[in-house]
């Protein structure tokens, strides 16, 4: 509805135009006057009824301006209205709620000045284009807000033009719809996360399963060992190592193999390699143990002269029973270990120990196997002899000489010497002392 200032506006403009109302009205009959007030009666009631549709028009107009306000100003979205400088001309509450920074409110604020800055140069270099054919395209960017967090938007545009008053010339703008998605790429990041886990976490049971059918098959340590030591430096990434078992003394490493990674070693195979260093942190933790500064840490100088160069270095005990046995040694993997790398190394050091374990017990089977044959090979003579001197003896009724296979007669203790493990030690019953020494012989109660 028209303010009373705009009906008195209009009420002066009227009587402007309206040059002497009443001067010809003296020339005039009492019927032309009536006619004319008639007539001024009707078009008074037409101006009204126009009067009255315009109102409702206008607060039609009105009413949707202020729904598109409200629209605009209300929207799931920020929207921001830039010029073809990219001047901020206008923003809604939903970006002014994104950016809780109060100076966004204040004329000539350049929309790439809130840009970080390496988005802010993507934006200025692509924003002619942008600004000129808009439809179809997509910038993603950062912005920082007022409390200095860093959200992470969406942009699409389109064209828009303003009308301008007094038929002046349009002027061409941007309209950016700005669109929140941090929890999106935060969802997006958590979940790519998860699939990358669960990837690597395939491989390390894959790579564990290998090494298990290693263990299983039970072939020679050192080539288990191998194989072992293979599939781990494979998954971690590293490119050399060794396995090696404490010496009997425990004094030194014994080196089974050596892989340099086509890295120059001079070192002599044969070089001693003291239990020192971070060797001997694992040996006496039982943990797996690792350096990505190697060549700039306290163990650097224990390398010996031609030794591989090792930017970073894990190593991962075998452990039998409680007692550490030997390790395996990793070394320049290109982006470091991981704890993670520590756990897995360790669960193939386990699989090698278990691989080590195997090999002792088949030893010790082995031995145990000989040693069992060995008793039955004699067992075996001797029940051969046995059997012999089972069979039917000739004997002599008189002198009691037995007759061997060549047909000589032998004394039965000679005979029975030789053909079986019986020691013979000579004495004399009472029989015999009283027929042939009877000067000797007392009676069996003692008495002559």
């Amino acid at each position: 509805m028209a303010s009373e200032a705009y009906k008195k506006k209009l009420r002066q403009q009227a009587e402007k135009r309206c040059d002497n109302p009443l001067e010809n009205l003296a020339h005039m009959s009492e019927k032309d006057v009536r006619n004319l007030v008639e007539e001024l009666q009707i078009h008074q009631i037409e101006l009204e009824i126009q009067n009255e549709e315009l109102r409702h028009v206008q607060k039609t107009m009105e009413d949707t301006r202020n729904r598109y306000v409200s629209l605009f100003d209300n929207a799931p979205v920020g929207y921001v209205i830039l010029d073809n400088a990219g001047i901020i001309k206008q923003i809604n509450s939903t970006f002014a709620r994104l950016l809780q920074n109060p100076e966004i409110n204040k004329k000539g604020v350049a929309f790439a000045d809130l840009l970080s800055q390496k988005d802010a140069a993507v934006f200025r270099a692509r924003f002619t284009a942008f600004f000129k054919n808009p439809s179809g395209k997509q910038i993603e960017a950062h912005i920082t807000t007022g409390n200095g967090r860093i959200r992470h938007v969406q942009m699409e545009a389109a064209s828009h033009i303003e009308k301008q008053e007094n038929d002046g010339p349009d002027k061409a703008e941007l309209l950016l719809m700005i669109t929140d998605v941090t929890e999106h790429k935060k969802i997006k990041k958590a979940l790519e996360n998860a699939l990358e886990a669960s990837r690597i976490r395939e491989l390390e049971i894959q790579g564990l399963l290998k090494g298990a059918r290693a263990v299983l098959e039970q072939k020679a340590f050192a080539e288990t060992a191998r194989t072992v030591f293979d599939i781990c430096s494979e998954l971690i990434g590293s490119s050399s190592g060794y396995v090696a078992l404490l010496s009997e003394d425990g004094s030194e490493n014994e080196v089974l193999f050596l892989e340099a990674g086509n890295l120059p070693c001079s070192v002599a195979p044969d070089l001693p390699m003291p239990i020192r260093g971070l060797r001997q942190v694992a040996y006496d933790t039982g943990k797996a143990v690792f350096d990505n500064g190697f060549m700039d840490s306290q163990w650097e100088q224990y390398l010996p002269r031609g030794h591989v160069r090792l930017e970073n270095v894990l190593f991962a005990p075998l452990v039998l029973g409680r007692k550490t046995v030997g390790l395996i040694g990793l070394a320049n993997k290109r982006e470091g270990f991981t704890p993670n790398d520590a756990r897995i190394a360790q669960g193939f050091a386990e699989l090698a120990a278990i691989a080590l374990q195997n090999s002792l017990n088949f030893e010790k089977r082995n031995t145990a196997e000989q040693a069992n044959e060995d008793l039955i090979e004699k067992l075996q003579k001797s029940l051969a002899n046995v059997k012999q001197l089972s069979g039917l003896l000739p004997i002599c009724s008189h002198c009691k000489k037995i007759r061997d296979d060549q047909g000589y007669w032998n004394q039965i203790e000679s005979y029975l010497d030789k053909h079986s493990d019986a020691k013979f030690s000579h004495g004399i019953c009472q029989e015999c002392l009283k027929k042939h020494y009877a000067e000797f012989y007392h009676g069996d109660d003692g008495s002559k």
